[in-house]
């Protein structure tokens, strides 16, 4: 599917069909990635315990400008291992893939989903996933992450 194509091109489109182009759209581009919420209802509840629940595109896009200033997040590779539509529900097993903008990688973490429909948009989207060995992991890159940023910043400053 079409990169350029926009949430409301997806209305009608089969539900698995909608939740793979929504995961595609996370690995092209950061902007991509911040377009792929406008599937997101206004209300929608985005669930990720034990992170704070997040609501709607504005929320999830705050979400990940906090990710991409903490982390260098940029883009996720989301590799779909099993999908089960039942009505407006859809099922995902996946893996997700983080990425900083140079490509390399931040962490994988195998990951279970659920995402409800209401028309057009999602309402309802749970994710499920190991958050102590998650954590672990983007601890360590959190802080290489900022280790970085403050040795590149006091390069700039010594120049």
């Amino acid at each position: 599917m079409d990169s350029d194509v926009h949430a409301a091109e997806l209305v009608g489109l089969p539900r698995e069909q909608v939740v793979r182009h929504f995961f595609a759209e996370w690995g092209r581009s950061r902007d991509a990635f911040f377009r792929s919420f406008d599937l997101l209802a206004e209300d929608c509840v985005w669930d990720q315990r034990p992170i704070p629940r997040v609501r709607g595109p504005v929320g999830a896009r705050r979400f990940l400008s906090l990710a991409h200033r903490t982390l260098g997040l940029e883009t996720i590779d989301v590799d779909v291992l099993g999908l089960a539509v039942e009505g407006d529900t859809v099922h995902t097993e996946r893996v997700d893939h983080l990425r900083r903008a140079d490509g390399g990688l931040i962490v994988s973490a195998p990951v279970a989903g659920v995402l409800t429909f209401t028309g057009g948009e999602i309402t309802y989207w749970r994710e499920y996933f190991d958050s102590a060995s998650f954590a672990g992991r983007v601890l360590v890159t959190a802080t290489t992450h900022g280790i970085r940023q403050v040795v590149a910043q006091a390069r700039g400053r010594v120049r």
